[in-house]
């Protein structure tokens, strides 16, 4: 039985069932693989009529009949369709086709009535008034029916007393409304149509004749027939909410919106037009009025899944996690069966570091809906954060078979984020080539890359190798499958700024907040932004934090997370440079580099690694930190500065430093810390910890437990099983990840010395092991990743601490450990020159000229300035 055959027995089956929504999921996936199919055509036709989605059932319906015109039933439902849709013509055409094959039987007989009965109401309309009002009897009884959901009947009933009484609007009001109560939209328009014609003061018939065009799709029509309405009515509340959910169909936000406040004027106690105008307002990313509009919905309807579904969502978004999981909870108090909302509650328990609690979600949901793919994606994201990466794969992998196309780039292009042994690095790094070649091979599309990959190949820069080839070539497939991130900003088009005039400067970054990023270069930005030649802005999808930028006198721009919008209001500034402090690290940046949103563009060292990206014309570096052949890395031009951009704030010597014991170290022991997160713990790092261990019988490797991720200390020390002697793993040690800041200098000071790991070395950390005064080991590597501490050490005036070969690092971070009077002269030498580290004027003079150059267009001439 072929993949399809099973899909399709499997889709009939859930059909059966009720199961509607995964039976649609399934009709569709037999549909890509045989668009022919007559059943998986019909059923799928039939499931969009009982959403009463008529326009796009007809042509599966069609093709269905086109393809097997023996089976009766497809003529049935393709001119029951018709009707519906109020296309009479083609429907009377087509039951006189079915007829000439041999179609009889009581549905079609059944068929021809709903014809002839369309038909005579069409032929009403603009006849001369005749005939009188029915009863009071006749009127009590059709609304009884009506009242009790016997629409059927109340059409009958109905449509009788139109014929009695033609001129009479309650019978046509009635009668279309019990036919579109009863799904049969198109024949309801014309009864609808009839009683505007007979009484063409009546809001409520123009309210009803919207109605029944905006089920028809015809939303124009509608708005207008709701507007006719409100001309008449101004305080019709169903018409101010009708005209909302049509003007939000039609994407005219700003009007539904105001339509929706309207009806809330009219009748506060709406829920509906509550939720709708959450909705909204959730779409406007106005997050905490959309949240303020749910929750006034759910004081009137407290049980109400959708409002509750909506009202979890927007508090998701906002990032206030604990309420958005408090939502789902009572949302699946109410009905347990919502495999949707199980799989949403995951992604809150994943966001907020529960990951084994995401993961049991997510299988809930799976259980429960065996092809919801979104599940099985989430369920992907969460083994992988968990390490667990053939797990993850799989997953990914069955939910781009279940329609999730771009789930195979995140099953193909998976990396771990603690390396396993160099020969295993070299593996992945292989498999990562070859499956990149074959997406491209493929021509694999992605339409919206932020949203549905949502990551960066972050982990390769940490492998040791020159990445530069192969962040090309991902460039290049991320460009051939989504073609619209190549957007160029108009204004990149006009001529540059001429002398005197003022440089438009923005420096986007994710992290300008507390992090390594701002703390390296929030002081030079500062200062560029007093300079009366540039016009200076921050641009960041959070919040800047004031505090890291005290005297900043330009203007803060914050874009949303999302590619199309964050272009356009970056590309209003028109820039004349952009200048990304990092790319590589968050999706964003990384994306939005693509296109052309500033004369000129570069990226400064926050993650340093070439972007591969053709758009970003130049990365800013600094010479003493590259090597002689260091253009080979780059894809951008390497422009090397004479000083470096990154200079910070003193740290703040605590007034009480922590004692080893407080902080959970030995005392009698010499200690070698590592202070970095821990995927830059290389495996060729480890045969130095080995020997350091080996030739110091006292000495222990103090390492950090990441804050998020807590697998990544077994997986690290499962790799250390496999490589160093099981005596000296007993003298490694992890503590606790310190994000008190006293707390962190006082580690850094009560180390022998600090252990700069290979290939991707220290950043920031700098200044607070300088301020400390402990020595700083490290060996100078082959790309600028691996250069920093050399660069620093150098500034320090502490070249003795600088190794060229493994091994000579082993034996000064041992020397210094064991040999206290030498380590004392490298602590006064880092303390007397610490200062250079925290001194900036004459770099902000040097990026101040960069930045002149490049707007002016003078880039060969900047790509050396040392």
């Amino acid at each position: 039985m072929t993949t399809a055959s099973r899909e399709l027995q499997e889709a009939v089956a859930k059909h059966r069932q009720g199961r509607l929504k995964q039976a649609e999921r399934l009709y569709r996936l037999v549909l890509r693989a045989a668009p022919a199919d007559p059943v998986a055509n019909h059923n799928l036709g039939d499931l969009l009529l009982r959403k009463e989605q008529v326009v796009a059932a007809l042509p599966h319906l069609l093709t269905a009949l086109e393809t097997d015109p023996t089976h009766g039933q497809y003529w049935v439902s393709y001119i029951d369709a018709l009707l519906r849709a109020g296309r009479l013509d083609e429907a009377r055409d087509t039951l006189d086709i079915g007829r000439q094959h041999g179609l009889h039987g009581d549905d079609i007989d059944a068929l021809a009535r709903r014809f002839s009965d369309s038909v005579a109401i069409e032929a009403r309309r603009g006849r001369p008034a005749t005939g009188g009002a029915p009863s009071a009897d006749d009127v009590h009884a059709t609304v009884r029916l009506f009242d009790a959901g016997s629409f059927a009947e109340a059409a009958t009933r109905a449509w009788a007393m139109t014929q009695r009484h033609p001129d009479h609007v309650f019978g046509w009001k009635v009668l279309g409304a019990a036919l579109k109560n009863s799904g049969r939209h198109g024949e309801a328009l014309e009864p609808m149509r009839a009683a505007v014609a007979l009484a063409p003061r009546d809001a409520e018939a123009h309210n009803n004749l919207g109605a029944v065009l905006h089920d028809l799709g015809r939303m124009e029509e509608a708005e207008a027939s709701y507007r006719r309405a409100l001309e008449i009515t101004p305080d019709l509340a169903d018409a101010h909410f009708n005209r909302g959910v049509t003007l939000e169909a039609l994407l005219r936000t700003d009007e539904a919106q105001r339509s929706y406040r309207a009806a809330l004027a009219i009748r506060p106690g709406h829920a509906d037009a509550w939720n709708n105008l959450g909705r909204v307002l959730r779409a406007c990313s106005c997050g905490e009025e959309a949240a303020a509009a749910f929750r006034a919905a759910l004081s009137i309807d407290p049980t109400s899944t959708q409002t509750l579904g909506n009202l979890g969502m927007v508090l998701h978004e906002l990032g206030r996690l604990a309420d958005a999981e408090d939502c789902y909870r009572r949302l699946l108090a109410i009905d347990p069966a919502l495999a949707a909302v199980h799989s949403n509650l995951g992604s809150i328990l994943h966001n907020q570091g529960r990951a084994e609690e995401a993961a049991a979600c997510y299988r809930h949901a799976i259980k429960l809906s065996p092809n919801l793919a979104e599940a099985h994606h989430d369920l992907g994201n969460t083994l992988k954060s968990l390490g667990r990466l053939d797990e993850a794969a799989e997953s990914f992998r069955e939910a781009h078979r279940l329609g999730l196309g771009d789930s195979r780039v995140k099953a193909e292009l998976i990396l771990p984020a603690i390396m396993g042994t160099r020969q295993e690095v070299l593996e992945s790094r292989a498999r990562f080539e070859r499956n990149l070649e074959q997406l491209i091979a493929d021509r694999v599309a992605i339409a919206d890359p932020l949203r549905n990959i949502g990551e960066t190949s972050f982990y390769l820069a940490y492998q040791g190798l020159n990445d530069r080839d192969l962040q090309v070539r991902l460039a290049q497939f991320y460009a051939q499958a989504c073609p619209s991130l190549l957007h160029v900003a108009a204004h990149c088009a006009t001529p540059a700024p001429l002398p005197g005039e003022r440089v438009r400067i923005g420096f986007l970054s994710k992290f300008l907040y507390r992090h390594s990023v701002s703390l390296c270069f929030s002081r030079i930005i500062e200062s560029l932004s007093m300079d009366e030649g540039f016009e200076v802005s921050l641009i960041s999808s959070e919040a800047v934090d004031a505090a890291l930028y005290p005297g900043f006198a330009g203007r803060t721009l914050r874009i949303q997370h999302d590619l199309e919008q964050a272009r356009r209001s970056i590309a209003a500034l028109e820039l004349d440079v952009l200048v990304y402090l990092d790319i590589g690290m968050e999706p964003l940046s990384y994306f939005l580099a693509f296109s052309r949103l500033a004369r000129e563009q570069c990226v400064l060292g926050g993650h340093p690694v070439t972007t591969g990206v053709a758009n970003v014309d130049h990365f800013v570096s600094v010479a003493s930190m590259e090597p002689p052949d260091a253009d080979d890395h780059y894809s951008e031009r390497l422009i090397r500065l004479p000083l470096p951009l990154a200079y910070f704030e003193r740290p703040t010597v605590p007034p009480r430093l922590r004692t080893r014991a407080e902080l959970g170290l030995p005392e009698d022991r010499h200690i070698y810390m590592c202070p970095m997160k821990l995927q830059k713990i290389h495996p060729d790092f480890d045969e130095a910890i080995s020997e350091i261990l080996r030739l110091d019988d006292k000495g222990v490797v103090v390492l950090f437990e990441d804050d998020v991720h807590s697998y990544w200390k077994d997986a690290l020390v499962g790799r250390f099983e496999r490589t160093i002697e099981a005596e000296r793993r007993l003298r490694i040690l992890f503590l606790p990840w310190l994000k008190d800041t006293d707390a962190f200098f006082s580690a850094i000071a009560a180390a022998d010395v600090v252990l700069d790991p290979f290939h991707f070395g220290l950043g920031s950390t700098a200044a607070v092991i300088a301020a400390a005064g402990t020595p700083l080991v490290t060996l100078a590597g082959a790309f600028m990743r691996g250069l920093v501490g050399a660069h620093y050490c150098r500034m320090l005036g502490a070249d003795e601490c600088i190794a060229t070969r493994p091994d000579e690092y082993v034996r000064i971070a041992v020397a210094i450990a064991n040999d206290p009077q030498l380590r004392e002269r490298i602590v006064t030498k880092v303390r007397d020159n610490c200062a250079f580290l925290y001194q900036s004027r004459d770099a902000g003079e040097v990026l101040a000229g960069l930045l002149r150059s490049l707007a002016r267009g003078e880039a060969e001439s900047t790509a050396r300035c040392a």
